[in-house]
This record gives structure tokens, C-alpha cells and sequence, in this order.
């Protein structure tokens, strides 16, 4: 929090651009290296999005398919196959729809990713850098699934059904972390893991031991055979670990997932600063305001943020991939179909942005809310609080236009700046129109 602050407050835009280039650098390449190493471990195979298809390479399961190893391995377990896509126990295609909408829209009206577009000299500039990003972008994503069934396989066959006292040294050191917990139910000192929860509540760590108290289902054996407990978030640091790799590649996956986080709240802090101190202070309450007040504005706003986002972090609401799609589902149904309107309809104007925005991201946070932190239910079409933002988008779009055509249309100036940007000057001398 205090890097963070640092370097976003007396940095700049031109601080941040440079400091996240070095961590994008070192984030692709702490994600990329064990997933490289990994694939070729298990099955032979050195490119991940390969590997995730090709049989595995080494050990019982020599010559089975990955991922028809998983499925068995789940279905013995008790876990649904690891390749269900939809059914009974599994989320609806709808939702499945949403949610992906929700994560692709969402990136493009992501503020912090917005804002990068005034980092470079002119548009040539800015599509060339979109393509260099879109290109990392979907070297990540595609590699996401295969470490995931990576992990996965490896996890289960270095710990299930084995000796407690026989345990891997990657279980014991996250044990001490609070983050995995195993309790011996049947008292036979094997480690069973199974569909189901272990404990009452997540475990928390109480001293050197191991012990985790009345959070474990002591005296309700029957409940289910599970006695382990694995926090979802772990996983991507201990991969490297659980895969037996050596410690510079796992202190290398430490730090891209700090350089990860370093990158992103540096961007929202910028955003927060400028929309507050230039946007809304300058702009809308105080036009007389000095540059050195806007300034002073500008870093208080950034170490409020800062503090909000350290709470959060501390005492998060969701695990990290539910958060994360909490956000891109807000920027989905609010910026996102106004980014489009702008360029693309003339016709929208303030009143209708503004209208579209404030139903759109009330809409999905509420129903987010309600969800995650009230005990409600998915009562819209089954659709999650992760998905609801591609239906907040859509909420957006219709009561952007409708409000934009019963009010007055934008100035022209503003409407020839939307041709200027649909049409660059001199796009058509090449053509003659």
C-alpha cells in the first residue's frame, strides 16, 4: 500500500507508465515460466495450451489423456468432471454466457485500461499498442485453463489418499498459513479428500501446531468424507510449489503476483485522482481552482483509495476470481455501452450517459449485493452475481437511448468531434471521398 501510494502520487502518468511496463514484464514472464515447466513435467509437451490436450508423460497414468485422467479422478472423489460444462451441479449456459460477456465487455470499459490510451503520441500509436496488448491478453488467458488442470492433477496425486506424516512439504507450509487445513475424521492418519466441506467456517490458523479449534466438524463425522480444506486463492502460487519446482521459480510467481497487483491499483489510483481533482472538483464545483490545489485534491483522494483498498484486501468479499469479475461486470454496465454510444451514435447525449450509466451499475451492484452479502438468491434467469453484469450492460444500452432520444441532442461541435473520431482527417484522400 505504501509503494502504491508513493509512486502514484508523486509519479504520475508518466511515472505509472514506466513502472507498469516493468511489471507487465515481470508478471508474463512469472506466469509463463511454470506453466512452460509444468506442461513439459507432465506431459512431455513444453507449450501449455498443447499440453492441456495431450496425454500425460510420466508416472501411473502414462499414456491417458489429462484431461480424461481428471475426469476419473473427480468422478472418483466425488467432484463433478473437471470438463462438465453445464448440467445439474454446474452453472446454466446462460450464466456461463453472461459471465464471459460480462469479463470481455468489462475489459474494455475498465478505466484503469481506458486511461493507457493518453500514454501514447497519436492513434497509430494507440492501435499498435492494443494489438501488442490483445496479443499478451490472450497468451494469458489461454494458458489459465491448462495450469488449472495442471495444478489440479498435481494436487490430487501428491496429497489424496497418502500418510499425513508422509505429506508433501508444500501441504505443511501452507498449512501454516491458515490456507489449507486437514483434520483426521476416521482417525486412520490418511489424508481423504472429497467433495464436501471439512469445516464449519474457513479455518483459521492458532499456533504452531495446527490446531483449528471449533471450526472443525469434530462430532458430526457423517457429514462427508472430506478432510481437507485448500483456499481457492492459493493455488497459483503454490502450482510452482506442489509441481516440485525449483524455489527461484516459485519466488518468481511471489513476484508477479505483487507486480500484478502493483499495476492494476496504480491505474485506479490514477483514474481516481484525476476524475475527482480535475473531472468533478475542477470541472463541475470550483473552475477557479489552482493547479497546486487539484494536486493536493488529486493525493488525498489516492491514499483514501489506497486505504479502502487495503481493507478490502485484508477482509476480502469473495475469493479473487469472484472479485474480479465483480469489477469487470460494474465497468460492463456502466462505461462499456457508453464508450460504444459515443463513438458510434451521435444522437447520445449527457443526460442519456448519465441516466444509462447510474441504472446500469445500480442495477448489477445491488444485485451483487443482495447476493454475495444479504443471502439472496439468483432470482434474475438463474443469472450469478458474476454474469449480471452483461444484463446490466443491456439495461444500460436501452435507457441510454431512450433517455438520449426524449432530450435535447448533444452541440454539434460535439457531434462533428464524434465524426472526427469515426473518420480521422484525411482517412479518405487515398480514395478521393
Amino acid at each position: 500500500m505504501a509503494i502504491v501510494f508513493f509512486y502514484a502520487s508523486l509519479g504520475g502518468m508518466k511515472g505509472i507508465t514506466y513502472t507498469q511496463v516493468a511489471q507487465y514484464s515481470v508478471l508474463i514472464l512469472a506466469y509463463l515460466i511454470p506453466a512452460f515447466a509444468i506442461s513439459h513435467q507432465i506431459t512431455g509437451t513444453v507449450i501449455p495450451q498443447f499440453g492441456f490436450g495431450s496425454t500425460i508423460a510420466n508416472g501411473p497414468d502414462t499414456g491417458k489423456y489429462l484431461l480424461d485422467t481428471l475426469n476419473a479422478l473427480n468422478r472418483d472423489l466425488g467432484f463433478s468432471e473437471f470438463t462438465k460444462a453445464f448440467g445439474p451441479g454446474s452453472k446454466s449456459m446462460l450464466d456461463v454466457f453472461c459471465i464471459t460477456m460480462a469479463l470481455m465487455v468489462g475489459t474494455a470499459g475498465l478505466p484503469h485500461v481506458i486511461i493507457r490510451f493518453y500514454t501514447v503520441p497519436n492513434v497509430r500509436g494507440a492501435r499498435l499498442s492494443a494489438g501488442y496488448a490483445l496479443l499478451f491478453i490472450a497468451i494469458l488467458y489461454t494458458t489459465a485453463p491448462a495450469v488449472a488442470s495442471f495444478a489440479r492433477y498435481n494436487m490430487i496425486n501428491t496429497i489424496s489418499n497418502k500418510e499425513y506424516v508422509k505429506a508433501p512439504s508444500w501441504l505443511k507450509n501452507w498449512e501454516k498459513t491458515g490456507l489449507i487445513a486437514w483434520t483426521d475424521k476416521n482417525g486412520d492418519g490418511i489424508i481423504q479428500y472429497a467433495s464436501g466441506k471439512p469445516f464449519r467456517g474457513k479455518p483459521k490458523f492458532t499456533g504452531k501446531t495446527g490446531t483449528y479449534g471449533e471450526r472443525l466438524l469434530k462430532n458430526d463425522m457423517t457429514a462427508n468424507a472430506n478432510e481437507l480444506f485448500i483456499d481457492r486463492d492459493i493455488m497459483v502460487l503454490a502450482n510452482p510449489e506442489i509441481a516440485n519446482l525449483p524455489a527461484w521459480v516459485i519466488a518468481l510467481v511471489a513476484a508477479g503476483g505483487l507486480a500484478a497487483a502493483l499495476s492494476t491499483a496504480s491505474g485506479l489510483l490514477l483514474v481516481i485522482s484525476s476524475s475527482i481533482s480535475h473531472d468533478l472538483y475542477y470541472r463541475m464545483i470550483n473552475r477557479q481552482a489552482t493547479e497546486k490545489q487539484r494536486l493536493a485534491l488529486g493525493r488525498t483522494m489516492i491514499g483514501f483509495a489506497v486505504i479502502v483498498a487495503g481493507y478490502f484486501g485484508i477482509n476480502p468479499p469473495g475469493f479473487v476470481a469472484q472479485v474480479v469479475a465483480f469489477a469487470f461486470g460494474l465497468a460492463a454496465s456502466s462505461f462499456f455501452p457508453i464508450i460504444v454510444l459515443g463513438i458510434f451514435n451521435k444522437r447520445t447525449n449527457r443526460e442519456g450517459a448519465i441516466a444509462g450509466m447510474i441504472a446500469g451499475i445500480t442495477f448489477t451492484f445491488v444485485y451483487i449485493v443482495n447476493i454475495k452479502f444479504m443471502g439472496g438468491h439468483a432470482w434474475f434467469m438463474g443469472i450469478s452475481a458474476e454474469g449480471i453484469g452483461t444484463v446490466g450492460m443491456i439495461l444500460n444500452f436501452i435507457v441510454t437511448i431512450i433517455v438520449s432520444r426524449f432530450t435535447a441532442p448533444p452541440p454539434q461541435e460535439v457531434q462533428d468531434m464524434v465524426d472526427s473520431i469515426r473518420y480521422p482527417r484525411g482517412s479518405g484522400a487515398a480514395t478521393g471521398h
